[in-house]
C-alpha cells in the first residue's frame, strides 16, 4: 500500500511540474487588431473564453481567441 501511495504522490508532483512548466514557456499574445500585449493571467469573460481560451483585449475589446486572432462574429 504504502508504494502505490509514493507512486501517486511522485506522479502528481511530476503532473504539476509540467503543467506549471507548460504554462510558464507559453510565448505572450499580442492582439491581431490593435498589438498590445494581453496579460499572463487570463480572465474569461464567457463560458467559450473559460472552455476553450481566448481573451478580451484589454486596450481596443476585440474578443480573441486563443492564439490572438480576432474572432469573426
Amino acid at each position: 500500500m504504502e508504494g502505490a501511495l509514493t507512486g501517486m504522490i511522485i506522479g502528481a508532483a511530476l503532473t504539476v511540474l509540467a503543467v506549471v512548466w507548460i504554462m510558464l514557456s507559453r510565448k505572450p499574445v499580442k492582439c491581431a487588431a490593435c498589438g498590445r500585449e494581453q496579460p499572463a493571467v487570463r480572465t474569461p469573460r464567457n463560458a467559450q473564453q473559460a472552455m476553450w481560451g481566448g481573451y478580451t483585449c484589454a486596450g481596443c475589446g476585440a474578443e480573441l481567441d486563443a492564439k490572438g486572432q480576432v474572432k469573426a462574429k
